[in-house]
């Protein structure tokens, strides 16, 4: 049974080893015995947090080494030694001394205090314990302690509320009766009207803060509860945070989107005038969610599921929005590349109906169906992946293209003079030199002498009518010349014969 024997000192082995580190799980024991984990502080006096550390071991001694967080707004010092030793049972109180800067007037500081903890001469520490201590440093204002020296009200909260509130009373008497008159009578003389809107959008909202911060910084040199306070200044936050997104907002609205449209108008391109809806309404979404996620965080709540949830939702969105998006991107190529525009009339490739565009916009097309009166909307996808054939360019010329057939037997040199003098007459034809009506036999049908007319007229909607003008003359001049137009027929030839009778086989 040596195998017995063999795991019986393995297990041995490793209780004697973890022994030890189950001990290292608590080796010593710390109580904040001067100051608390929540304080509020008027004035740049020192803040004295004492610790007591005990070792709790009976029998080994540890080494201590204390760690602050740092802050350029105030320094540390720690007494008697930020690094010491103690022996078994050993208490030993250590003062944390946390000095603010004179330009602190209103700062909360969250100090982390670590105690590490390592065997004697140890390199690695086996335990590490940390306190942390919410402090809150309220002060006046640097513009207003000379008053409040003056008063003599550097220890008397009483007087700094009072000098406090008389202060920012008369800040706001001076930004409504004083200043904001001025601003106004100035922004009156200028040409431009921006100016206006804008001191418009901010005079209420920067008077409504102005007024906020006087009392909120009045408050907070009153001897409330830190959570007191700590609700108050969130409260203010939010109002803060959701004044300066509805600014944003409407400077956003009133200005960027009024002078984008404005210079819309006076641009050819149909792109501006497309785009600046779709902007107005991106930004304006983007602005209210950024808001309300700055609120939220302000007032403490973790914002870190609500991107996640955005995020998700986007991706969800996007799949199920393909479509819309392929749509909204065809819209993109189409503005961008203008293939037509508002006005011109277009087919489609494998189709002979005419439509005029009506709008353009970035998910679809609005068009006008010409022969049927009906008001068709094409998704943009459609037109940016078939053929499109604009009439209206390169110019607003156009032919009109028919047939006409004869008698056989007919004399053609008479029929094409016949032809040429009719299309020639008539008043829309177009005679120039390189866009001369054409006359040409083209085919031997069947039953006719097949001729194709061709010729140019000044605007391409008119096609139809004047082909239909065109055949009327043309029927009327081959009937006073006597000129058939012969109908589909076919000729039967029945050859004389007999059929053998019974008798004669």
């Amino acid at each position: 049974m040596k195998w017995v024997g063999a795991v019986s000192t393995l297990l041995l082995v490793s209780v004697l080893i973890l022994i030890p580190g189950c001990a290292h799980a608590r080796s010593i024991d710390v109580t904040l015995i001067q100051g608390s984990l929540d304080m509020i502080v008027r004035g740049y006096e020192p803040v004295n947090l004492t610790f007591s550390v005990k070792n709790i071991f009976e029998n080994r001694s540890l080494d201590v080494e204390v760690q602050v967080t740092k802050n350029d707004l105030y320094s540390v010092k720690i007494y008697p030694s930020s690094a010491f030793r103690l022996r078994p049972q050993q208490v030993e109180n250590v003062s944390v001394l946390i000095i603010p800067s004179k330009n602190v007037e209103r700062q909360e500081f969250k100090i982390t205090v670590t105690f590490q903890v390592y065997e004697p001469d140890g390199i690695l520490p086996i335990e590490s314990k940390e306190e942390t201590v919410r402090i809150l440093f309220i002060n006046p204002s640097l513009f207003l302690q000379p008053l409040i020296k003056v008063a003599g009200g550097e220890d008397n909260w009483v007087m700094q509320f009072i000098i406090t509130v008389a202060f920012w009373a008369l800040i706001g008497f001076l930004a409504v009766f004083v200043i904001g008159p001025l601003i106004m009578h100035f922004v009156e003389k200028t040409r431009t009207k921006i100016d206006d809107i804008v001191w418009h959008i901010v005079r209420v909202p920067t008077i409504i803060l102005l007024f906020l911060y006087g009392l909120v910084e009045a408050m907070n040199l009153m001897p409330l509860d830190v959570s007191i306070l700590a609700f108050i200044n969130q409260v203010y936050n939010f109002i803060v945070i959701a004044t300066i997104t509805y600014v944003v907002y409407k400077l956003f609205k009133d200005i960027l989107v009024y002078e984008g449209q404005r210079l819309a108008k006076k641009t050819k391109s149909e792109l501006d005038d497309v785009l600046i809806p779709v902007l107005e309404k991106i930004g304006s979404v983007i602005i209210l969610i950024a808001g309300s996620m700055w609120a939220l965080s302000a007032v403490g709540i973790d914002i870190t599921i609500f991107l996640a949830g955005i995020g998700g939702t986007a991706l969800i969105l996007g799949l199920a929005a393909q479509d819309v998006l392929a749509n909204f991107f065809a819209g993109m190529h189409i503005l961008l590349d203008r293939p037509f525009k508002v006005g011109d009339y277009v087919k489609i490739e494998g189709s002979d109906t005419v439509y005029r565009i009506v709008k353009v916009g970035v998910r679809s097309t609005q068009a006008y169906d010409v022969f049927n009166h009906e008001m068709v909307i094409i998704p943009n996808i459609a037109l940016a992946g078939d053929r499109i054939v604009n009439m209206m360019k390169p110019d607003e010329m156009g032919k009109v293209k028919f047939s006409v057939g004869v008698a056989y037997g007919t004399d053609v040199d008479k029929v094409q003079r016949i032809i040429e003098e009719v299309v020639s007459s008539h008043p829309e034809i177009v005679k120039d030199e390189d866009k001369k009506p054409l006359v040409r036999l083209v085919e031997f049908g069947d039953s006719s002498l097949n001729f194709t007319v061709i010729a140019w007229i000044p605007n391409i909607m008119d096609q139809w009518r004047v082909a239909h003008e065109l055949r009327v003359a043309l029927y009327k001049s081959f009937q006073k010349e006597g000129i058939e137009i012969p109908f589909p027929q076919l000729d039967v030839h029945i050859k004389d014969g007999s059929v053998p009778s019974e008798s004669g086989r």
